[in-house]
């Protein structure tokens, strides 16, 4: 099955439909744009640093074409009513020029980003009257060239239970690809840094994929370096028992034991680390309550030893 992008036929008035941009068409961004065209809605522009015809999506159903404008500059970009953030967390800053000229008051800026502090890091950047909403990302999805994405999975967006995650929830009715509201938001975003933090952070170290977390010495320091980011969960309010770690872990190398970790991938290929969103924080919002985490901090250091990009800060 091939989804292309819908066009009215000749003569007929198009429907009045959002306006949307994709700022990084990577694995996640890319794999949201299909599910956004499979909903029935249009992507008006695609913000990207490297040029491609369009964007192919394969997964379960079949194939979903996605055909829109790639923007390589802001300034060929126009305000839109939803922006899609795909880009790395620690690649945000730069994205700061796109911000300048697709949000305006209104737009509902979506952050497909790892890590538990969406809104304070993206919120400052965009209009003051902007709708930030902070997206937990269940994805399986690789970009394995420019404009085509494979994913394995359907995937889920979960989403706070507020105006901002119902709206996303609206737009995106009838795709595969599920939005979930969660009256919990914290602790769906503290279960998913568990694992990128201390599966991500181990198998990156180890240059690996997720199996190896799976067998001793490392399943101890996985472990370990989860149940620290349970207690500082805990004290920003999560629910998140110390005995859901080692099942968590056990779960996740049985079913996904030859995958690799985006930032284990990302090691491989020579790209920069997303360090400071999956294991800094742990330390930082430790630090804040009072409860150490020596685990995440060594990863931290070593992580940050090994960056490609750690000669350039950050």
């Amino acid at each position: 099955m091939t989804s292309p992008r819908g066009c009215p036929a000749a003569g007929e008035q198009p429907l009045s439909q959002p306006r949307i941009a994709i700022v990084g068409v990577g694995a996640i961004g890319g794999a949201v744009a299909g599910a956004l065209v499979d909903a029935g809605h249009t992507v008006d522009a695609f913000c990207a640093r490297s040029p491609f015809d369009a964007l192919e999506v394969h997964h379960p159903r079949g194939t979903t074409r996605v055909e829109a404008p790639v923007a390589m500059d802001p300034a060929q970009a126009e305000r839109a009513d939803w922006v899609f953030l795909g880009v790395k967390a620690h690649q945000t800053e730069a994205a700061r020029p796109w911000f300048d000229a697709l949000v305006g008051a209104g737009t509902h800026v979506v952050v497909l980003q790892n890590g538990v502090d969406h809104v304070e890091r993206v919120a400052p950047m965009v209009h003051a009257d902007a709708v930030v909403i902070p997206v937990v990302v269940q994805i399986s999805a690789e970009k394995v060239a420019a404009g085509r994405i494979e994913q394995g999975l359907d995937g889920v967006l979960q989403v706070p239970d507020d105006a901002g995650g119902q709206a996303l929830e609206a737009l995106m009715g009838g795709a595969a690809m599920q939005v979930q509201v969660m009256p919990d938001i914290v602790t769906a975003a503290w279960n998913k840094l568990a694992m990128n933090a201390a599966l991500g952070g181990v198998c990156t170290l180890l240059l690996t994929s997720n199996g190896a977390a799976g067998e001793e010495p490392a399943r101890s320091i996985v472990v370990g370096a989860m149940e620290e980011v349970a207690a500082v969960a805990r004290a920003e309010g999560a629910n998140f028992p110390d005995e859901r770690c080692a099942r968590i872990l056990d779960a996740v190398t049985k079913a996904a034991g030859e995958h690799w970790s985006s930032i284990a991938v990302d090691l491989r290929e020579g790209r920069p680390l997303e360090w400071e969103v999956r294991n800094a924080i742990v330390g930082v919002r430790g630090r804040k309550h009072g409860v150490p985490t020596p685990l995440n901090d060594a990863l931290t250091t070593l992580l940050q030893a090994v960056d490609p990009a750690g000669a350039i800060g950050r």
